[in-house]
């Protein structure tokens, strides 16, 4: 009969060690303020040409179609996603920038 492998303590210390610092890491990038002109200014920024899924700054779902912008998930809570909102005059584009997200399936 084989017996499990069981993993090396050092293995796992190194591990942890690494994802300790990661999250050290990542907490120092999410404080650290954006230098100024960095970020371009929502009116500089371009509307995204193609419809399709995109997330926000703030981490909020929108999806652009053919009449608009929609807005589906606020905070991670369900929004009005019969509404549309325009680029400009509704002001989507301050939520920017804006990343693709994969189609889901």
């Amino acid at each position: 009969m084989n017996m499990p492998v069981l993993p090396d303590s050092n293995v796992l210390n190194g591990l942890l060690g690494v994802a300790e610092r990661v999250m050290e890491l990542a907490g120092q990038l999410l404080t650290t303020p954006v230098p100024p002109g960095l970020v371009p200014s929502p009116a500089e920024m371009p509307e995204p040409a193609d419809p399709g899924w995109y997330r926000d700054r703030d981490g909020d779902i929108w999806q652009k179609t053919e009449s608009g912008w929609r807005l589906f998930l606020q905070r991670g809570v369900a929004a009005d996603s019969t509404s549309t909102w325009d680029w400009a005059d509704g002001h989507v584009r301050d939520y920017g920038p804006f990343v693709p997200m994969p189609a889901a399936r």
